[in-house]
């Protein structure tokens, strides 16, 4: 009890106002963002098939996180009775999770950084080795950032096209292809503005990171070395001067 008490009469709740204390926060509630809009999100896209004149047959495809867009199934023929099963392709399990792998990295080591910096700031000042730490941690998730974003991009483009309802009534209806084709419609092309988001608060992330890396290098003992005036060289007495 004593040791708690002592650690909190030795807070330093002023460093949430340096840089560095104030962006640990801001990251901390943009990560947040970023991995609940990807896991948050629920989407689906849904087609129809003109079977006669006036009897039609609906079928929806659902997505959701981890995505695996694969899992879905349609029986076909949709016109009549059912025999076969159907999956869309795409499995967007990876990118996903590992999106949200790096936003829940990023969101727990914010809250670590912040307890350091409030609880602990004499130790991280005197302690070059703590600064640096805490430099080379701040580098990794960057890069973290800048490959998960990236990479979960390019899987909200393949989600898109692989729920389309056209392509997968196209590519997997039999009774939408062929010579004599029924009549197919799209009749929800699906809302897909909670993965832009979510991808939005991804790259927001990599910018703010990038932007705190300066400050973090202004702590370590590498930028306070460079910044070290050179020791002005010592006068020598010409009276010691032996001829």
């Amino acid at each position: 009890m004593e040791a708690i008490t002592g650690l909190i009469a030795t807070n330093n709740a002023g460093v949430v106002k340096e840089p560095r204390g104030f962006i640990k926060i801001l990251q901390f509630i943009i990560a947040i963002f970023a991995f609940a809009t990807t896991c948050g999100y629920s989407g689906s896209t849904e087609f129809k098939v003109t079977c006669n004149n006036t009897e039609t047959q609906t079928r929806k495809i659902s997505f959701e996180y981890p995505f695996r867009i694969n899992a879905e199934e349609i029986k076909v023929p949709i016109c009549g009775a059912a025999d076969k099963t159907v999956h869309p392709w795409g499995d967007f399990k990876a990118p996903a999770e590992f999106y949200v792998f790096v936003g829940v990295m990023a969101f727990l080591y914010c809250i670590a950084a912040v307890i350091l910096y409030v609880f602990f700031d004499d130790h991280y000042r005197k302690n070059d080795k703590i600064p640096i730490a805490d430099f080379i941690v701040s580098v990794v998730l960057t890069v973290l950032w800048l490959i998960g974003s990236c990479v979960w991009a390019q899987g909200i483009a393949d989600i898109r096209s692989y729920t389309d309802p056209a392509e997968v009534y196209r590519l997997h209806i039999p009774e939408c292809r062929g010579p004599n084709p029924l009549k197919c419609e799209v009749t929800d092309s699906g809302n897909y503005a909670g993965l832009f988001v979510s991808i939005m608060f991804g790259f927001l992330n990599l910018f703010v990171w990038i932007g705190n890396l300066w400050f973090l290098f202004k702590e370590t003992a590498w930028f306070k070395v460079r910044q070290k005036p050179a020791e002005e060289p010592v006068g020598v007495d010409p009276s010691q001067v032996q001829v």
